[in-house]
């Protein structure tokens, strides 16, 4: 019996690994070999590998001549294979065959199976398997037997055996294809560069595949192509098109050519992430990567943009250097988080990244003001512990301090830094502080210092700016909406959060007016309180320049207003709505400040993002005011949006950026107008743009001017993405049984993958009991696996059936735990976050301390704490 320790003993280390491995999709199974090239650091009679769900046939060592049998041991509890050998291997070389079998699984990890369907030559559908693989964090050993710890990296050199009608894709290029008689192709690939189990990718099925382009590449062209599903090639341009720009992009960036031999970036049906940065083979969800420019809106456009942009600079910063163990996997991920921005930013500048990253930080702020929250990098032990790194504090807050830090460092100096760090460890493993130690050195600031206070304990800071005589006074606490619950804090600012309670080095740009409106502008590294001696009391101070900071910040209630009004950049007016914001939920600022912020914003804002968190406030005082005082939600909705849906949509149509940012922030009004606003205007105007509905005006709160049958301004002729998505958001949540059956029916058959994803998650937003119950029994009967927990989850923030989603869910949980990956439990859970009646709130939180999920359960924890902070200000709001 191996030890538990969950680190594989180390006298033997893989060099090169030969694999070949021959799926049968009909049978979903597949048989293997696998020839491990070992060194052989201490003489051992024993060898432990990685491997689970396998049936292992044979294993021998072959050394110095020598054929040495081995006794197999599977471990199914610790996920080993040991192999007993008869004499000790002696220090250097050998090779260690292995052949086993295992099954094509369908909860979207290992070597899994998934499917499409396709017209058959009769016009009927006709469904289709592939065999897919995802490995991270640790199911690579699923598939076949190997070393599945990140530092142990070697060469991969992969065959595949598969029916001759079938396209197969790896890691590296095709060399070779040889029929076998059979009616199978045997399809060899070149050898990978040194890399870890975890980025090994294989996909097989009747896929197909654009042409390929060449993009001009430091080291040669690199050959770039997306594998798709049949009859999906229109959808590949913009695709092919983010991808070139991108690989020239990093290389630049980097300083460093392509690390592999080509990009193959393959849309898979079935696919529990968004995607994976397998090297030279990039799996992803359909919708976040096959798009149709014309229909999509700019919101879907950017977010595929984004997600290739985030799996191309993982191709360096991930698969060239890697960390050495999972603890350190944020900085993988956040680093690509922040890279993707860049890269969409270089890509596409009107479309403004780093502002709309705004609306993903804000995920990462409201986790990590809860106790539950975690340090950044914590230690990982066990495989659950790494599945758990992947949440929103390792992509969105790590990020954030990323991008921080690089505004601080200056962009020159911090690319610099990244360029020596990967050029040093090129094809190694690292530590987190190898990052940080070449930024110093690039640099000559404490960045370790810095950066550890950031990663290495939970929390963020809350600045606190007040009055001083002839200027102004600074200090810094933690920020955290325990203080509204009524909550206990954790025990010295310890325990789960990690937080060591010693504050954090707070890089502050601080911009001020004077009595005159000249601006000023002071650099400090806030650790301790300070004070700042202007000469005048301000009109108005901006402690977060820029809006990059990962802190809040909290003004007195005449700065806020005269900020609001000071009409800064975008991302500064984005951080000022959010800060109020949570303000409000942490219970230090009240309703009345906030919509003074809501009105003096809304007067002349223009940009999408900002509206986008401008309706969010308006959404969320919605939802915790209640169902009792709706019309007074209702009217604040139509006194911030109606004036600005007229003046944006007189700009709609201008050409290029412009007209495209009014279009989109038309779509954001008409949408919070037809929900919140319960506009009938609105609304008979969306069941006009969707064709879906017959009277979807509802009971009315006051008379529209004009009549039903007049056309009203804003309308366009004809309508644009951004405003056919927000019409069909407005029908769907006043949607009767048959409004919601067309709906349905558009999911059914829609033709691009965005164009389904809207039409499938709109079900959950009924007022129907009946039609929103058979939403809840299509999650678990029809809707693919990757995509029925975020229905649920949607469902489950339903304002008024939410409690009947919960119900549902309760009822069904051991199906929904059996059919759903396990790592997206917890993603669906956090629909819950929305739930204000406490009643429901106490029922949740008992049934899941009863029913604990599998992995994450700190992040249902977090859910379960944002809950009671909703609850809290719910019952704040009613008094």
């Amino acid at each position: 019996m191996p030890d538990t320790d969950h680190r594989l003993p180390r006298p033997v280390l893989p060099v090169r690994y030969e694999l070949e491995l021959a799926p049968d999709l009909d049978a979903a199974t597949f048989r293997g070999e696998v020839t491990i090239e070992l060194e052989v650091v201490e003489p051992t009679d024993t060898v432990t590998l990685h491997a689970v769900d396998l049936r292992i046939d044979a294993a021998w060592v072959t050394v110095d001549g020598r054929h040495l049998d081995a006794s197999p041991e599977l471990h199914p509890e610790v996920e080993r294979l040991v192999l007993q050998l008869p004499d000790r291997l002696p220090k250097g070389q050998a090779e260690l065959h292995v052949r086993f079998d295992g099954v094509l699984n369908d909860q979207l990890v290992g070597f899994y199976r998934s499917s499409f369907t396709a017209p058959g030559p009769d016009g009927a559908d006709v469904e289709h398997a592939l065999a897919v693989t995802q490995f991270e964090s640790t199911h690579a050993r699923r598939a076949f037997p190997c070393f599945d710890e990140p530092d142990l990296k070697a060469t991969f050199g992969i065959t595949l055996v598969v029916p001759g009608h079938l396209l197969a894709v790896s890691n590296a290029a095709e060399v070779s294809r040889r029929p076998q008689g059979d009616g199978t192709d045997r399809i060899t690939f070149a050898d990978t560069i040194p890399m870890s189990t975890y980025l090994v990718a294989f996909v097989v099925g009747p896929l197909e595949a654009t042409a390929v382009r060449e993009v001009p590449g430091v080291g040669g062209p690199i050959p770039l192509r997306v594998v798709h599903p049949p009859g999906r090639g229109r959808l590949c341009d913009f695709a092919l098109d983010v991808a070139d720009t991108a690989l020239r992009f990093f290389e630049d960036y980097y300083g460093l050519p392509y690390p592999g031999d080509k990009v193959d970036l393959v849309a898979v049906p079935d696919f529990a992430f968004g995607a994976m940065e397998n090297l030279g083979c990039i799996t992803f969800r359909e919708v976040l990567l096959l798009v149709d420019p014309d229909t999509a809106t700019q919101p879907e456009l950017q977010r595929v943009a984004d997600v290739i942009n985030h799996e191309l600079a993982h191709m360096w910063f991930g698969d060239l250097v890697t960390m050495r163990w999972w603890n350190g996997i944020w900085l993988n991920e956040a680093f690509a988080t922040f890279m993707e921005v860049t890269a969409t930013d270089h890509f596409r500048p009107d479309w403004d990244a780093w502002t709309g990253f705004g609306l993903l930080r804000s995920a990462a702020f409201d986790t990590d003001a809860l106790d539950s929250t975690r340090p950044i990098e914590f230690e990982v032990v066990t495989p659950a512990d790494a599945e758990a790194m992947f949440d929103v504090l390792t992509y969105e807050k790590g990020a954030s301090v990323v991008r921080m830090l690089e505004r601080y460092l200056g962009p020159e100096a911090f690319r610099d830094g990244i360029r020596a760090y990967l050029r040093r460890h090129a094809l190694g493993n690292t530590e987190t502080a190898d990052l940080w130690d070449a930024l110093e050195a690039s640099t000559g600031e404490p960045v370790r210092r810095i950066m550890d206070a950031w990663i290495l304990q939970g929390g963020h800071p809350r600045v606190v700016v007040e009055p001083r005589a002839n200027g102004l006074a600074l200090r810094q606490e933690r920020f955290r909406y325990s203080s509204a619950t009524g909550s206990a804090e954790a025990p010295g600012d310890a325990g789960r959060s990690g937080s060591t309670g010693n504050g954090w080095p707070v890089p502050l740009v601080v911009t001020s007016s004077g009595p005159d409106g000249t601006l000023r502008t002071d650099r400090l590294l806030l650790d301790e309180p300070a004070v700042l001696d202007l000469g005048h009391t301000p009109r108005w101070v901006q402690a977060n320049t820029g809006g990059d900071g990962f802190f809040r910040t909290s003004l007195p209630a005449a700065w806020t207003g005269a900020l609001g009004a000071a009409r800064r950049p975008a991302l500064e007016r984005f951080v000022l709505v959010e800060d109020t914001w949570a303000e409000l939920l942490a219970g230090r600022v009240g309703v009345a400040e906030v919509e003074a912020l809501l009105a003096e914003m809304a007067a002349d804002e223009a940009d999408p993002a900002v509206w986008r968190r401008l309706a969010g406030v308006v959404r969320g005082l919605w939802l915790l005011r209640g169902p009792d005082r709706r019309p007074t939600s209702a009217a604040l909705a139509r006194r911030v949006a109606e004036p600005a849906l007229l003046r944006v949509a007189a700009g709609a149509d201008e050409p290029g950026a412009a007209g495209e940012r009014h279009r989109d922030v038309r779509g954001v009004l008409v949408e919070l107008l037809g929900t919140v606003g319960a506009s009938d205007e609105v609304r008979r105007a969306a069941a006009r743009v969707t064709g879906l509905g017959t009277d979807l005006a509802g009971p009315a709160d006051r008379s529209d001017a004009g009549g039903a049958a007049a056309t009203p301004a804003w309308l366009p002729g004809t309508a644009d993405p951004a405003l056919t998505a927000a019409a069909l958001d407005v029908v769907a949540s006043v949607a009767d049984g048959a409004t919601h059956a067309g709906i349905e029916e558009r999911w059914r058959h829609a033709g691009t993958p965005q164009d389904e994803v809207r039409h499938l998650y709109a079900l959950a937003d009924t007022p129907d009991p009946a039609a929103f119950g058979r939403t809840l029994r299509l999650a678990l009967e029809e809707v693919r696996t990757q995509n029925a927990p975020y229905l649920l989850r949607r469902a489950l923030a339903h304002p008024d059936l939410g409690g009947a989603a919960w119900s549902f869910v309760e009822e069904h949980w051991s199906v929904i735990g059996e059919r759903f990956p396990a790592n997206a439990l917890p993603r669906m859970l956090e629909g819950v976050r929305s739930v204000t009646d406490p009643g429901l709130a106490g029922r949740i939180s008992g049934f899941l301390a009863d029913h604990p999920t599998e992995v994450g359960a700190q992040v249902v924890d977090q859910h379960l704490e944002r809950m009671a902070v909703t609850v809290a200000a719910a019952a704040r709001l009613s008094r």
